[in-house]
């Protein structure tokens, strides 16, 4: 059953109040959403999630996201405590996918309405923190994986398809019209959205299975951050490698995402864990043909954050 609900981000909903966020302006963005964090509370010398998921934007701006379920449940639907419940942040910065308080899996447009997905998507006895979600680039599509990856259309929550068994789901392709997935077997293989097998093959020998990767918008080829310094670019059905480029990125630094942003573009999201500041992004673009990498944008995380989820893209 489909079931599309729209409502404005009302007060009753969102409250939406201006604070300073330290960052150095994107206008890739403009005005869309940089990361959520989950606030974290001292209870008896204990750090304890608490109060509601917060998004935090290019302009500064702190918006309270009420209706959205901050604790994940376990099978009996109790809060762990431990673990936030699932988000996930479109590239775009203009999507936000997550548990209502009712259960429901919703996402939110920033400044406009909501689109449930039909109840019953998950069983009720679902693990949330064994769940979680991933938004395409443009927000168009929303895969949701438990045990399976289930991908649905985001404007009418309708659900496309089911990839098969066994799939680890890496990413969507740079247009969000195809996924990326591995496996056990160490075969790439790339599906469409209603879970049809698109294409195959092994990694390149540089490759090796290792990652992050990123799938272009062409459905074959793929980036590869490999040992952490060198950006490889392959074709997945010959394994050739088409280029490989040098890539400096902070010392400790981890990279949480890599996305095809352009033809020939990569983008890098990079957290740090500084001495002064719990959690630093930064968020890099390389040309994968000259081999050029430039800071597109650069922010703190709140220092208060128990838990964040970042934008892609």
């Amino acid at each position: 059953m489909k079931i599309r609900v729209l409502v404005a981000l009302a007060a009753t909903v969102v409250a939406m109040v201006a604070v300073p966020v330290a960052a150095q302006a994107a206008p890739h963005h403009g005005d869309s959403i940089r990361y959520a964090s989950a606030k974290a509370c001292k209870v008896k010398k204990a750090t304890v999630l608490c109060g509601n998921w917060r998004l935090v934007t290019h302009h500064g701006q702190i918006i309270q996201l009420k209706d959205a379920q901050l604790e994940a449940l376990d099978g009996k639907g109790r809060p762990v405590g431990f673990a936030a419940a699932p988000v996930a942040i479109s590239g775009n910065g203009q999507k936000i996918a997550y548990f209502r308080k009712d259960g429901r899996i919703a996402v939110r447009t920033l400044g406009g309405g909501v689109t449930l997905l039909p109840a019953g998507t998950l069983p009720k006895n679902v693990v949330q923190y064994n769940v979680w979600f991933r938004l395409s680039d443009d927000g168009a599509s929303l895969a949701v994986t438990d045990r399976r990856t289930m991908i649905f259309d985001t404007k009418k929550g309708k659900r496309l398809g089911l990839l098969p068994t066994k799939r680890e789901f890496i990413g969507f392709s740079g247009d969000g019209k195809e996924i990326l997935t591995s496996a056990t077997d160490e075969v790439f293989r790339v599906y469409d959205r209603s879970g049809r097998l698109l294409r195959q093959g092994r990694p390149a020998d540089d490759v090796n299975g290792w990652g992050p990767n990123a799938l272009h918008a062409d459905a074959r080829t793929v980036a590869t951050l490999v040992s952490g310094d060198k950006l490889v670019v392959s074709d997945l059905e010959t394994a050739q490698v088409e280029r490989s480029n040098p890539i400096k990125l902070p010392k400790g630094g981890t990279v949480e995402m890599l996305d095809w942003t352009g033809p020939g573009q990569v983008t890098l999201h990079v957290s740090q864990n500084l001495p002064k500041v719990p959690n630093r992004m930064t968020v890099f673009e390389h040309d994968t043909k000259t081999g050029v990498t430039t800071v597109r944008d650069r922010y703190d995380i709140l220092k208060d954050t128990f838990t964040y989820a970042a934008c892609g893209g």
